[in-house]
């Protein structure tokens, strides 16, 4: 298994208290699925038989795990001679380390056996451990046969920690006879994969949550349920999304040289155009400098303007008389959603979406009016502010009314009865940010070694309160941070040990039991609670 290393820069990003997918650390602990059941068989064959132990099984499948696990649940008074090769290694060698441990150095097969003996007199016995025995040869699997038979009574109990290609050496070396015990590690399945994830990252000061059920799945998948496997693959996965948030901000924070090219040069376009509108009006002005003010008397009929040439145009102009109502072309309404809880299980609940129905008004439309500019060489003169029926509106203000204004003041001078337009109810999204802690004083009660099955989670502390209402008192639920966002989870029961668990899911309803609820210590729940 590749070696993993913990760099400050890691530990800091995810929180982390040590590397939680480390071999072994200083707060490590032996995960007991399918692993226990082969380290109790272990220590039971070591008493009553002289069989040679193989435990076979790939790399990463926790084999060297296992061998420090027998070596450290050892209750008996016993001498342990741990042999780990790294290259091809033959009988010499092993009489060598062997007889060095004992402390009889330079004695053959048979002194080592007189030793052995003499110790199990004395009540002590002799365990030779070997992991990575396939670097083993012929000579050096006859040399362990060998002091597992023993003389009489007089014998070591040898353990032998090895992928699967010694089965076809040791046949060999048996020659048929029944003088060794073969069993092979299985890898874990995907819920074990998951409590196995969990009880790493909870060690480390973290949850199961810093991964997706995406990356889970992933996890499982690439690792085929091997721990080494999981532990080499959790972190990479780690890593490169830590890498690659760091490269999106890096790359967020600096402009590149190009791009600042540009915007010097849309700034310059843009004062440019900005210094030529400016000198548009000047100009304007010029050519209209010789038309003067226009008077226009209100009335109900198209309004005559009077000029100086004694020339009178008909204007189609606004009634002054009436309110000014512009016609509104923006949507009378704006859809409405609700956004969907988030669900730590299968369970999805979203908030009614509305959606509004929209009746548009239609405008009456009102021929464009033609008005023929006359120059006037003689200036008008200003209007008293006094003066009440009459405005003065000069040429520029004439042409710069706008046809959504004059068709909105033509319809009004003519009663229009506007569709009724029904306006969308606004129902505000329950955010679930806030609430109480839910039950925590129940769940802090309860042993930490006890299980539960945890059934969903939820955004909506009412969704949580409602659902245990409706079910038995076996339902609870509390408040945690997922995400950085409060989550309500629910769960069922509280039961001796995980098997009791896994088995109380069956008697659950159907609905319930397509939810996949599973089982989690309370351990971890109070952990989260603090």
């Amino acid at each position: 298994m590749t070696h993993l290393h913990a760099d400050d820069g890691f530990l800091e990003y995810y929180q982390f208290e040590h590397d939680p997918f480390l071999g072994r650390g200083s707060s490590f602990k032996f995960f007991a699925a399918k692993r226990r059941p082969v380290l109790v068989e272990l220590h039971h064959l070591a008493r009553y038989s002289k069989l040679m132990l193989v435990v076979t099984g790939p790399e990463g499948s926790g084999k060297t795990v296992l061998r420090q696990a027998l070596v450290a649940s050892s209750k008996e008074p016993v001498t342990n001679i741990v042999i780990a090769p790294s290259s091809t290694t033959d009988a010499a060698a092993m009489l060598q380390h062997v007889s060095a441990a004992l402390g009889l150095h330079g004695a053959d097969i048979a002194g080592v056996l007189r030793h052995i003996e003499q110790m199990l007199i004395t009540g002590q016995e002799v365990h030779v451990i070997v992991d990575n025995a396939e670097c083993l040869d012929e000579s050096a699997l006859l040399f362990l046969q060998r002091i597992a038979q023993g003389v009489n009574d007089a014998c070591a109990r040898v353990f032998v920690f090895s992928d699967s290609t010694i089965c076809p050496l040791l046949k060999k070396v048996a020659d048929n006879a029944d003088l060794h015990h073969v069993i092979a590690l299985e890898p874990l399945d995907q819920q074990e994969v998951c409590e196995y994830l969990e009880q790493r990252l909870v060690a480390a000061g973290q949850q199961l949550e810093i991964f997706t059920d995406d990356q889970i799945n992933a996890i499982y998948a690439e690792s085929q349920g091997w721990p080494g496997q999981v532990n080499s693959v959790a972190k990479n996965l780690l890593l490169a999304q830590m890498r690659h948030t760091s490269a999106v901000s890096k790359s967020a924070s600096i402009i590149p040289f190009k791009h600042i090219a540009i915007l010097v040069v849309l700034s310059v376009a843009l004062t440019f155009a900005w210094f030529m509108q400016t000198s548009e009006p000047e100009s304007k002005s010029d050519s209209v400098s010789n038309i003067d003010a226009v008077i226009i008397e209100p009335a109900i009929n198209p309004v005559e303007a009077v000029v100086d040439s004694g020339k009178t145009v008909t204007l189609d102009l606004p009634l002054l008389d009436q309110p000014f109502e512009p016609v509104t072309r923006e949507p009378l309404a704006q859809a409405l959603s609700a956004e969907d809880d988030e669900h730590f299980s299968a369970v999805e609940e979203s908030a009614p979406t509305v959606e509004p129905v929209i009746e548009q008004t239609q405008a009456i439309s009102v021929p464009t009016p033609v008005s023929t500019p006359v120059p006037i060489s003689t200036p008008a003169p200003k209007q008293s502010a006094s003066v009440q029926p009459k405005e003065v509106i000069t040429a520029s203000k004439v042409a710069a009314v706008p046809l959504a204004q004059k068709s909105s003041t033509v319809a009004k001078a003519q009663p229009v009865v506007k569709p009724a337009v029904t306006l969308p109810k606004v129902v505000p999204a329950t955010t679930g940010l806030s609430g109480s802690a839910g039950e925590s004083q129940w769940y802090k009660q309860q042993a930490r070694t006890r299980y539960t099955l945890q059934v969903f989670g939820t955004r909506t502390e009412s969704t949580a309160q409602a659902f245990v209402k409706q079910n038995s008192s076996q339902y609870h639920y509390f408040r945690k941070l997922h995400q950085g966002q409060v989550l309500f989870v629910v769960t069922f029961g509280s039961f001796a040990d995980r098997a009791s668990a896994q088995a109380a899911i069956a008697t659950l309803p159907e609905k319930i039991r397509n939810d996949k609820p599973w089982p989690r210590t309370f351990l971890s729940i109070q952990q989260e609670l603090r």
